[in-house]
């Protein structure tokens, strides 16, 4: 049934995309909010989340003719993209990660990707769930791991980046793992 609704909804944003569009927030505006104060509640006022949820569906709208339902539904197209734009808005205002977006928060790449979107909404978890264990570490540890494992640079390059020795980079990598591997394991096992 809830696919009836999606592929009627696709359609009237093709026939009629003013109408498809109020129907489109009139079935998910509260839902998507929901999402968006979640994430952002303490970064942003309750009028950034308000644009915020205002350019998501705007977004989806413009890429309205991309929607591809045997890759999900609406709804989950719409909790992937809320969710990972959210993360990247976080980060950007508390600027914990300096600018680097560790997702890809363009939502024509979450329609045309070939994985399943639910798929996708497990492993934007798994990388929410990560990110929170990294930045637990505090700094410079969480830099460290950051640098390293989403931007690829050596330890050395680390090293010069953070104005620290290399011999301390390295040790400090080494425990910020053996510690990443405690926070995780303390999270699956709770």
């Amino acid at each position: 049934m809830s696919r009836d609704l999606d592929e009627r909804l696709v359609a009237l944003l093709t026939v009629d995309p003013q109408q498809g569009y109020i129907e489109l927030i009139d079935k998910y505006l509260g839902f998507v909010y929901k999402i968006a104060y979640s994430k952002l509640l303490g970064v942003c006022s309750k009028e950034d989340i308000e644009e915020f949820v205002c350019d998501i569906f705007y977004e989806f709208y413009c890429n309205r003719d991309k929607i591809n339902l045997e890759k999900g539904s609406i709804k989950a197209i719409l909790t992937v993209f809320t969710k990972q734009r959210a993360i990247n808005l976080f980060n950007k205002k508390t600027k914990a990660q300096e600018g680097i977006s560790l997702y890809d928060d363009s939502l024509q790449n979450i329609l045309i990707d070939n994985k399943n979107v639910e798929q996708q909404i497990l492993d934007t978890e798994r990388k929410a769930g990560l990110i929170t264990a990294i930045k637990s570490l505090g700094y410079p540890d969480s830099q460290i791991l950051i640098r390293k494992h989403y931007l690829g640079q050596t330890l050395r390059e680390i090293s010069v980046d953070l104005d620290m020795r290399v011999k301390t980079v390295e040790k400090r990598y080494e425990r910020a793992l053996k510690k990443l591997r405690n926070v995780i394991g303390g999270v699956e096992n709770a």
